[in-house]
């Protein structure tokens, strides 16, 4: 049975949410005038917290992989890492 990997993706998206966040935050040093970058991934706690407890799905989905849902996530993987670098 094939799972997909939208459980793998939901958590790269959540991870590039944060990394972002973090990135801008580094860019003069870390203060009290980040915490609006902070504060605007509250409404995305929720969100995180579902995808993050389903790790153990998402592994179950690495394990039924094939080479086509491979090559989307590296294509996934390389799009956030642009978004990354863009933010």
């Amino acid at each position: 049975m094939k799972l997909g990997t939208e459980k793998i993706e939901a958590i790269l998206e959540n991870v590039k949410d944060i990394v972002v966040v973090a990135k801008k935050a580094k860019e003069n040093g870390l203060g009290i005038e980040d915490l609006p970058l902070v504060i605007a991934l509250v409404p995305k706690l929720p969100k995180f917290i579902e995808d993050f407890k389903a790790i153990g799905e998402a592994f179950e989905e690495g394990k039924d992989i094939d080479v086509a849902e491979v090559v989307g996530l590296i294509q996934k993987v390389h799009a956030l890492v642009k978004e990354v670098e863009a933010a």
